[in-house]
């Protein structure tokens, strides 16, 4: 459950950048490990990962 949890926030966050143009960076995300892509994000782009909806 939680990998599919994992799974469709990552869909939705790349949504969100395809959305605002940005496909560069959401093919980054599609990229990273499973285990490592929201980490990487909020670190990398907190302030993008925000505008995503994506605070954890």
């Amino acid at each position: 459950m939680l990998a599919l949890k994992t799974s469709c926030e990552r869909q939705e966050v790349v949504q969100t950048l395809n959305d605002m143009g940005l496909d560069q960076i959401a093919r980054w995300i599609m990229v990273l490990p499973e285990d490592r892509w929201e980490s990487m994000f909020l670190s990398t782009w907190p302030t993008l990962a925000k505008k995503c909806g994506y605070n954890r």
